[in-house]
């Protein structure tokens, strides 16, 4: 055991000293040359304040004095948890100090492998903190550090994966930088399973595929996270986000989605193509998505798809050598196909179907896949099932039985998406709570249209299954109606101002009038034409879309009036007042180019722009609205089938 300090000699009032960083130590002559001596148990707290001080601040300069007076505090353990002025300065994150003391370090490289009380090294304590250069410069100078855990068994690439999930760069790194060597053996030891499932978990799949390509015992593992135990494909199905099938992007995003690469690799795709262009195309790619954020962040998100995908095709590769018996056992245990079903996830259910067969007809929890996608309204799952019939109308595949049709039935009535999902209203993508109970119609429309016919007049407790859906979607309906009626009245009251406006100028016209005849004075001119038609036009628009909103308000709001009569009026309405207010302004820059003529011509250009303003700031907040409406009412229907074979 390497020889304490001795606060005896030097200064003998060292202990009365101030705890200031910069006080000289005197206390034990410089030990130069040879290895540092490791301390094995923290002095007096008095005499490493200084030093410890300096750690917490990131002061080096103090530092670096201490240690040229006291070689053996370089690795001295300083506090009562047995840390070392390298814990101390990684647990306060600065960079600089670090990489200043491991350099110090650097010829004794095994010094860097002390531990506090937990069992951590620096580099867990970086890890923890999620400071890259600290990681960087503590591996390079001792590789080994990656293959030593702490006294709970982590390793820092499991730490990495479940307590700095968002440092991505130092999962990669340690990734990378972890082998499976002896003694410990990182990817053989029981948290290897937990570090596996947690990468997935955090969403960095393209990591879980670089690892399970190395360690590819890896691949069927179950790993316990929050008392439960998951697979990969457990964690793939818990977040649909993951998936495009859960992702909800913007007309923009998906134009974007479709032109970027999406391929892991950096290798070309195409071994014809030439290189040179290939270089310049990834060059091009770089550079937008520098310039266009928009650009990084959707090829990031198309990346993680892509890995998610393959991830999960990699695990139904593994699992296919298995027997029958186990499959099931595998995949339903979990719940991993209801999951995946509920979520929309269709990626999942597609390959496992692609790759199982026989799980088309498998029952999760007394229902069909078809069933659990029906309750929760789940479209993108349930085309998976779909097919056109002889009859050119759509199918279920394989049809469902009586008992199935009353099951599917007894599911489309009931409302119980919303509970399961908070934020329905954003999944569905639909405009308000009366486009909502639209789509519910169109839900129930369809299953009947699937189920046998008798269904159509079963009753069940003394009512049909229409009766009862109109029962269970009482505060929908409401909700609706409330809804519809807000929106009629405050645009009702916008088309009134304008008519008002516009028939008011139809009788001011501009110039004024022969005070003999009443003809206007400007007829002859183009300007003036313009502004007859546009005054005229915006006026029949703006009354006709008062009638509508007029008739919206004065409607029955029975259920089935939220089928097809309500959204259309609310359409054509709201088309109308946007028409009326883009009339309006077309009619007021005509007259102010008829006042102006060649007086102000320069006035024109500026007056112009800031009259398109109003137009260009309604279009970019109501035309999102309508065209959810226009695309919920008239738009392709959501139940399109889709193969699974493609």
């Amino acid at each position: 055991m390497a020889m304490q300090p001795s606060l005896q000699q030097g200064n003998p009032n060292h202990a009365e000293q101030p705890a200031d960083v910069r006080v000289s130590v005197g206390s034990t002559p410089s030990q130069s040359g040879g290895a540092p001596e490791i301390s094995e148990e923290a002095v007096d707290g008095h005499y490493y304040r200084p030093l410890l001080q300096a750690a917490f601040k990131g002061d080096w300069e103090s530092a670096k004095r201490f240690f040229e007076q006291d070689s053996a505090s370089k690795t001295a353990k300083i506090t009562s948890r047995s840390e070392t002025a390298l814990h101390i300065a990684a647990l306060s994150a600065h960079d600089q100090f670090v990489e200043d003391l491991v350099e110090l370090l650097s010829p004794y490289p095994e010094v860097l492998e002390m531990v506090d009380c937990d069992g951590c090294t620096a580099l867990h304590i970086a890890v923890l903190c999620g400071r890259i250069r600290m990681v960087k410069a503590l591996v390079r100078s001792n590789p080994k550090l990656t293959q030593l855990a702490d006294n709970e068994g982590r390793f820092p690439l499991g730490i990495s994966a479940l307590e700095a999930s968002m440092h991505k760069e130092i999962a990669w790194f340690l990734a990378k930088s972890t082998t499976n060597d002896a003694p410990s053996h990182p990817f053989r030891s029981p948290s290897a399973k937990d570090t596996i499932i947690h990468l997935t978990f955090n969403g960095h799949h393209d990591i879980t595929l670089y690892l399970v390509g190395r360690y590819p015992h890896l691949i069927t593992v179950k790993g316990r996270v929050h008392g439960g135990h998951y697979s990969i494909l457990d964690a793939l199905a818990s977040v649909e986000s993951r998936f495009l099938s859960g992702t909800r992007l913007s007309v923009l995003e998906a134009l974007i989605y479709k032109c970027v690469p999406g391929d892991l690799n950096t290798k070309p795709t195409d071994k014809n193509s030439d290189p040179a262009l290939q270089c310049l195309t990834r060059s091009l790619w770089n550079a937008a998505k520098i310039v266009v954020p928009m650009i990084k962040r959707v090829h990031e998100v198309k990346l993680q798809h892509v890995a998610a995908v393959q991830l999960a095709k990699q695990v139904c590769i593994a699992i296919s050598h298995w027997k029958s018996t186990e499959i099931t056992d595998f995949l339903l245990e979990g719940n991993l196909l209801g999951q995946a079903t509920v979520k929309g996830i269709s990626e999942i259910v597609k390959l496992c179907v692609q790759f199982f067969p026989e799980l088309i007809r498998i029952k999760v929890r007394g229902e069909r896949l078809p069933t659990q996608a029906v309750r929760y309204r789940q479209e993108r799952t349930l085309r998976l099932f779909l097919e056109v019939s002889s009859a050119n109308e759509l199918s279920l595949v394989p049809g469902p039985t009586e008992a199935e049709s009353q099951s599917m039935m007894s599911a489309v009535v009931e409302y119980v998406a919303t509970e399961y999902c908070p934020n329905f209203n954003a999944v569905i993508n639909v405009a308000g709570a009366a486009f909502q109970m639209q789509r519910e119609l169109q839900w129930y429309k369809a299953v009947e249209s699937w189920t046998i016919p008798v269904l159509k007049i079963f009753y069940a407790d003394g009512k049909t299954y229409w009766n009862r859906f109109v029962d269970k979607h009482k505060d929908l309906l409401e909700s609706g109606e409330k809804w519809v009626k807000d929106t009629a009245n405050s645009c009702m009251l916008v088309s009134t101002l304008i008519a008002t406006v516009l028939f008011a100028a139809a009788f001011t016209m501009p110039g004024g009038n022969n005070g003999n005849t009443g003809v206007p004075l400007l007829l002859g001119q183009d300007s003036f034409l313009v502004f007859a038609i546009s005054d005229a036009l915006g006026l029949l628009s703006s009354v006709t879309s008062i009638l509508l909103f007029l008739a919206i308000l004065t409607s029955r709001y029975e259920a089935q009036d939220f089928l097809e009569s309500l959204p259309k009026k609310i359409i054509l309405g709201l088309s109308l007042l946007f028409l009326s207010l883009a009339f309006m302004l077309v009619a007021f820059a005509a007259t102010l180019r008829t006042v102006l003529d060649k007086r102000l011509e320069w006035v024109l250009i500026p007056i112009t722009l800031l009259a398109s303003l109003p137009v260009a700031l309604f279009v970019v907040l109501q035309l999102p609205l309508l065209y959810q409406m226009v695309k919920s009412t008239y738009g392709p229907s959501i139940f399109r089938p889709e193969s699974i074979w493609e």
